[in-house]
């Protein structure tokens, strides 16, 4: 990897000070505060409430000529609400001598007007986080924060939706007696096609100090019961900084409120932090808290003789209904009102199926009282049908 040569003042006082003053696994603190909260939620498996998370992960550092790594247990506490807003809080213990003790907390919320037609919207990604660490060897406390605001005009069809993203994102960290501050400009496009399988290609450029870096990447995520898969790679397109980034992981219900995963992944120096190339993996299992939906919600089952759907009119407002989804390659089918319900027979073959409802206004909905009502990940909800 060919680092700039401008790097971050602490970034190179951290990297001599390692070299030079202290044990070797002192080193793996930077990755710590960069990849603190992202280790804790590659799965991706959480519903709306309250869940806890038991895991075990290991984040690498190298800024010297060996992989370092440290071991730890984490624990954490979230909270998902609707709309897609999310708040957590983590501690971690180390599992061998010498690892350093740490914890994060966070917050964010996708931002997305109410009662619009979802062909086309305005809305912003916002989240922060905060960090604290402490080296057990060195007896160093070091303490961060990171903050993110990407504004997007959104466009879909059917099944699938283009993003025009552009935004800020800034970050401190205090160590070794060193404060730095840094942040970078962002934008780029997001391209997102499907429901049950879902397909997203990421094109960015990053504007730091040091130069502006493209970065290029694609994933694509199987969504359906009782196991979710994920798989991505991107590659940074600049002389100075060329690395791949690479990841994969599984999700696996074990009844209707738990889920048991584990994730792997690659990652590259980000122009905000200017970390080493590292690997990371995790492995652990989300519990959801209290009443109410499961983990990986659970979907109504029909036989592939035929489906009603039938939702209640208070639910739904109006003088018509639509409803659309895989059954209909989106395309919105009018609903029949039966007194105090909206129904619709649908012949569906066997198989799992997303969809969603439409008033006469353009607005796209689903109601609380549908069963298996879950996040789209982009501001709205869709329900799940399994027809065996």
């Amino acid at each position: 990897m060919n680092q700039p040569r401008a790097l971050p003042l602490i970034c190179r006082r951290a990297i001599e000070w390692v070299a030079v003053s202290l044990p070797p696994r002192c080193a793996i603190l930077l990755g710590l505060i960069v990849a603190g909260s992202s280790v804790l939620f590659v799965h991706g498996v959480y519903a709306q409430g309250l869940s806890v998370d038991v895991s075990a992960g290991r984040i690498v550092y190298d800024p010297v000529s060996v992989n370092l790594g440290t071991n730890n247990l984490m624990g954490t506490l979230r909270y998902d609400i609707p709309r897609g807003a999310w708040v957590y809080g983590t501690a971690a213990a180390p599992l061998r001598d010498g690892d350093p003790v740490w914890g994060a907390f966070g917050a964010g919320r996708r931002f997305t007007p109410r009662d619009v037609d979802r062909r086309l919207f305005v809305g912003a990604d916002v989240d922060g986080h905060g960090y604290i660490f402490r080296d057990t060897v060195a007896l160093l406390n070091g303490t961060g924060g990171a903050l993110e605001a990407m504004p997007f005009v959104s466009v879909g069809a059917a099944q699938s939706r283009l993003e025009l993203r552009g935004g800020w994102r800034a970050q401190t960290l205090s160590f070794a007696s060193e404060v730095d501050r840094r942040s970078v400009v962002e934008g780029g496009a997001r391209a997102i096609y499907g429901q049950h399988v879902r397909v997203q290609g990421d094109l960015k450029w990053v504007h730091s100090a040091e130069g502006t870096f493209p970065f290029i990447s694609g994933s694509v995520i199987y969504g359906g019961l009782p196991v979710q898969v994920w798989a991505q790679t991107g590659k940074w397109l600049s002389d100075q900084l060329d690395d791949v980034a690479w990841g994969a992981g599984v999700g696996v219900a074990l009844g209707t409120r738990a889920t048991l995963w584990a994730a792997a992944r690659q990652e590259t120096p980000d122009p905000l932090y200017w970390n080493a190339l590292r690997r990371t993996w995790s492995v652990g299992m989300t519990r959801r808290l209290g009443r109410g939906a499961p983990v990986l919600l659970a979907a109504p089952r029909a036989d592939a003789n035929g489906v009603s759907i039938r939702i209640p009119v208070a639910d739904a407002p109006g003088d018509e209904l639509f409803i659309a989804g895989d059954f209909n390659q989106w395309m919105p089918t009018p609903m029949q009102r039966d007194g105090r319900e909206w129904t619709i027979h649908l012949p569906l073959a066997k198989g799992v199926y997303h969809y969603a409802f439409r008033s006469a206004r353009g607005n796209w909905f689903v109601p609380a009282s549908v069963p298996g009502r879950r996040d789209d990940g982009m501001g709205g909800q869709v329900a799940l049908l399994v027809v065996t």
